[in-house]
């Protein structure tokens, strides 16, 4: 009799480690924590492969618990993959001296606008037509 009597005192030790241990656990029906996942950057880093064996265990453990992470995860690798065969471009800068700050403002300007030179051509042509007028005004008056 004694036997069981330790048996149910052991059992009912076993019982209170896996109750608790189980409450600690996160259950599927708990809303809160199916709410949390993993950001964006340390998925990143996982797929990268830029974390250490410590900070990678938990996130292992969540991905294992969460199929929306574990999707994420696998869309992230396929896009890796996808542009590992892909060079990075890398922008060529040339050497050359620095411009003057009209000189980048009016490349700027005649990016976004177009060139100005009609413009200028315009304004001449205008210009022209007024001392035009003013000659034959003073050859009236003479």
């Amino acid at each position: 009799m004694e036997d069981t009597g330790k048996l149910n005192a052991e059992t009912l030790k076993i019982q209170g480690l896996i109750d608790r241990y189980l409450k600690g656990r996160p259950s599927d029906n708990n809303s809160a924590v199916r709410d949390l996942h993993l950001d964006e950057d340390s998925l990143a880093a996982f797929v990268e492969g830029n974390l250490n064996q410590r900070e990678a265990r938990p996130m292992i453990s969540h991905l294992v618990d969460c199929s929306f992470c574990r999707h994420i995860t696998a869309e992230l690798v396929q896009l890796d993959l996808a542009f590992e065969g892909t060079n990075a471009v890398n922008p060529i800068v040339e050497n050359h001296e620095p411009s003057k700050v009209s000189a980048v403002l009016s490349g700027l300007l005649s990016r976004i606008f177009g060139t100005s030179d009609g413009a200028v051509f315009a304004h001449n042509e205008k210009d022209e037509e007024k001392k035009e007028e003013l000659a034959k005004d003073l050859e009236k008056e003479d």
